[in-house]
């Protein structure tokens, strides 16, 4: 039924007459590609959190079967995610690798099932639970045909509890040998720990967020530690290439760090990456930078607010990230962490919106527009975090318990989306008469903007398909776009609309449907639910 009234409404849409065409917001594909779009950004993150509850990646694994739960597998499955990293996230320069494997010579027999540590940037041990271990995680991986990405240990050789060159050696090479090697004694000891044939790891990451670690913030970045920092790195870089040089190297690139290490040893790395969040805690509204009560602020508003993540280009309206790697770093980027962010604590917990978690996915869509809109320099993402149980930001909700079945929340939703359904290149568009508001208040990091495009919208395409993302960020307002194709299309084309009008299996919050539609032309006029994240699928007529 909802189909039938979908394409009764779009028949009426299109024999409206000429002068409603002419006021409606426009978007004329040119023909010309912008750059080409690697599948690679819409990879996840699988951490395995480590305070406040959460435990992330761990919770895929039933405390009953000791198998991941059936659930997890089939949403992974379904969101087609390119690759995978693993296992951190902040923990990991904390603890070594062998913690998450048995049989560790002079070690330990049997893994530990909690890693204790103590993390400078916080007052309190932490722990994580051991389920998901290396070889769990491979498993995974291969099962679901997944690239698999791994973090590696940098901080005791940064903080100097190891000397550098054996942790250079223990903490990176082994690992990687341990992963890739075909013969010797790293090969034997995973064959028996239950894998025989390599695991074939092709992306490692020294360190992750190294711009945080004790006496190496912004601030205390002299000289000698920078150099220290890049001698590290070099290091495990060479000492890891020596053991497999067909792995690609991921370091971090933020703030003078990346660019010193390029600068020696730019050959050994392929990605420097940067990490992009927001809105984080919202704990006051802010007005004109008068703070105001959740009484003084409309849904729509904080609605809005949210679903222009991370920030708006007020010429164009839409949505962009910025950051230093971006101007300073010439070799291919990687955001190995990104993600909608957010919290509503204090007064302003008044102000959360009704289905705040599908407002999150739109903040996640939006997100995602702005990294496809950097997608020359950016060629790998991964979006935290996959699976949890506690924090808003995960995409795979598990319950502790295991009374309730696992769900998937909108920001998964959406990378899954786009992942089944873009293009290889990335289109110049052209718009015209888009509908634009402002947007008053202060969310944290999300700040006022003066001019917001209601629908963002990009176009990707390969040689057979044009794929239409549009984001309605309206919060009551349903539209109607154009859209103007360069070349002749068939009139049969899909809508993949992900929104919280109907109820799915995969979750309670919000649903994907696919619907089949006729009447497309050179001129397409395509219907925009509210509240709503769009893929329209065009097939090229070669006739």
């Amino acid at each position: 039924m909802r189909q039938l009234l979908y394409i009764f409404l779009l028949a009426v849409i299109s024999f409206t007459g000429c002068k409603k065409a002419e006021t409606l917001p426009t978007y004329t594909i040119t023909g010309k590609t912008l750059n080409e779009v690697d599948h690679r950004i819409f990879g996840a993150f699988f951490e395995k959190a480590t305070w406040n509850g959460e435990i992330g990646s761990d919770a895929a694994i039933s405390m009953k079967t000791g198998e991941v739960f059936p659930e997890v597998k089939t949403f992974m499955d379904w969101m087609n995610i390119p690759v995978l990293r693993f296992p951190g996230g902040t923990a990991i320069d904390y603890y070594p690798w062998y913690y998450l494997i048995d049989s560790m010579p002079g070690k330990h027999h049997t893994r530990p099932k909690n890693l204790h540590y103590k993390d400078p940037s916080r007052k309190d041990v932490v722990s994580s639970d051991g389920r998901m271990g290396l070889h769990e995680y491979i498993a995974l991986c291969k099962a679901l045909d997944i690239e698999p990405h791994l973090v590696v240990n940098l901080g005791d050789a940064f903080l100097k509890k190891l000397p550098l060159g054996k942790a250079a050696r223990e903490l990176g090479a082994d690992l990687v040998s341990y992963c890739n090697d075909t013969e010797g004694p790293w090969a034997q000891l995973r064959a028996k720990n239950g894998s025989l044939e390599p695991f074939q790891v092709k992306y490692f990451q020294i360190g992750n967020e190294t711009w945080l670690f004790e006496g190496f913030k912004k601030n205390q970045r002299t000289p000698e530690n920078i150099a220290h920092y890049t001698d590290c790195v070099e290091a495990y870089a060479r000492a890891m290439k020596k053991a497999d040089p067909s792995i690609e190297l991921i370091i971090d690139g933020v703030q003078r760090i990346g660019k010193e290490v390029m600068e020696r040893c730019g050959d050994l790395i392929a990605y420097n990456t940067f990490h992009t969040y927001s809105p984080w805690g919202i704990k006051e509204l802010k007005r004109e930078g008068r703070v105001v009560s959740a009484d003084e602020v409309t849904a729509g508003e904080v609605w809005q607010g949210l679903a222009m993540a991370p920030k708006i280009d007020t010429t164009t309206g839409l949505s962009i990230i910025e950051n230093q790697a971006l101007h300073e770093i010439s070799t291919p980027l990687a955001i190995t962490e990104w993600n909608l962010n957010c919290w509503f604590q204090g007064d302003a917990k008044a102000a959360q919106p009704d289905n705040q978690l599908l407002a999150y996915g739109i903040g996640a869509a939006s997100y995602l527009h702005a990294i496809l809109r950097i997608s020359d320099k950016v060629k790998l993402a991964n979006q935290s975090m996959l699976v949890g149980t506690g924090w808003l930001i995960t995409g795979i909700r598990v319950d502790t318990t295991e009374q309730v079945r696992p769900t998937m929340y909108p920001s998964a939703l959406v990378t899954g989306l786009y992942s089944r359904n873009h293009g290889r290149q990335l289109m110049e568009v052209k718009s015209e008469k888009i509908h634009t508001y402002t947007q008053p208040l202060t969310l944290s990091n999300i700040k006022p903007s003066p001019k917001v495009a209601e629908q963002d919208v990009l176009v990707t395409a390969d040689e057979d398909h044009y794929y239409v993302h549009a984001v309605n960020r309206s919060y009551d307002k349903d539209r109607d776009i154009q859209v103007i194709f360069p070349e002749s299309v068939k009139k049969e084309f899909k809508h993949f609309l992900l929104s919280d009008k109907t109820k799915g299996t995969m979750s309670e919050f919000a649903n994907v449907e696919e619907i089949n539609l006729n009447g497309a032309s050179e001129k397409t006029l395509l219907p925009i639910p509210a509240r709503s994240v769009s893929v329209f699928k065009f097939s090229v007529d070669s006739l």
